[in-house]
């Protein structure tokens, strides 16, 4: 009774002796893969943050380290997405900035200058006059730049809010045209507008007469004195096409996908007064509207712009 016993207890303990071995062999190798495993998945994450490529990643295969790859992969790229487009506003407000100081320059400069002429108490009255006239010209044009480029950034930011509704065409090309029409006559230049009254267009009425003032403003500036600005209307199945043609210099074909750039101007307009901001605005708010712009040269002469609005 007593060997078999310690038979029973000899045995008992050999079995366990070989249960801990393999219970140690098994903590072992799994403790080795989740070193490797995690030293993989810490090599992953640094080649994130070294901004490496995720080509080494492992994503075919159908394990835990490749579903891990995976989701670590598609970190990356949603980083690299947010990096690219942080860097393009960052180059973009660098761009902006750039563009203020050189479109600013002149006015200030001149400001300063003829500040300083008319201060001076031994210049003659008629001298001094003309000073003050050039001085209020500048003021206005410094003005007329820090209210566009108001409207350009509340534009692009979406804090205006535009409210298309139902608008009569006719209406809004008159209210367009009544803004130009002193500066027109002043240089004889001739509006001539054709449009049915029945014609309907669904957008904001006053940023829409806003965008179409600004061709028409280009048109008068760039026309020849005693020349002619014809306007066009065609109603279309979705849109209606809105053609204002002039008679000036026209646009150069290379240029025609330029001049709605903001501050673009052609060499050939220089001397014309403008801060080539018109056409950028005409095109932000057709954009919003769910329009379009098109730009081309006329048969003979001048620039046809065409601007293309949804129907009522």
């Amino acid at each position: 009774m007593a060997e078999q016993t310690i038979f029973f207890i000899t045995a008992g303990a050999a079995i366990l002796a070989i249960s801990g071995s393999a219970a140690a062999g098994i903590w072992l190798h799994m403790r080795r893969k989740y070193i490797s495993f995690t030293e993989k998945i810490c090599k992953r994450i640094d080649d994130i943050l070294e901004a490496r490529g995720t080509e080494a990643f492992d994503t075919e295969e159908d394990t835990l380290s490749s579903k891990v790859e995976m989701k670590l992969k598609r970190l990356q790229e949603i980083t690299s997405s947010a990096a690219r487009e942080s860097e393009a506003r960052e180059a973009e407000v660098q761009e902006i900035i750039s563009d203020l100081s050189h479109q600013l320059k002149t006015p200030v400069a001149n400001i300063m200058l003829y500040c300083d002429t008319a201060a001076n108490p031994l210049l003659a009255e008629e001298k001094r006059r003309k000073c003050m006239e050039i001085l209020k010209q500048q003021v206005s044009k410094l003005d007329f730049l820090v209210q566009a480029m108001i409207r350009m950034s509340r534009l692009e930011q979406n804090v205006i809010a535009l409210r298309p509704g139902e608008v009569s065409l006719l209406r809004l090309l008159e209210r367009s045209e009544q803004s130009i029409r002193a500066k027109a006559e002043a240089r004889g230049i001739l509006t001539d507008i054709s449009c049915r009254e029945d014609v309907r267009l669904f957008c904001d009425e006053k940023w829409t007469a806003e965008a179409i003032l600004n061709v028409l403003d280009n048109a008068v500036k760039y026309s020849p004195p005693g020349s002619r600005i014809t306007v066009r209307t065609e109603r279309l199945e979705i849109y209606t096409k809105i053609e204002i043609a002039d008679e000036g210099p026209g646009i150069s074909p290379e240029h025609v996908t330029d001049v709605c750039k903001r501050f673009f101007r052609e060499d050939k307009a220089a001397e014309t007064e403008g801060v080539g901001i018109g056409l950028y605005l005409t095109r932000e708010i057709l954009e919003k509207e769910k329009g379009y712009l098109k730009i081309y040269s006329g048969k003979h002469k001048g620039a046809v712009i065409a601007v293309y609005l949804p129907n009522a």
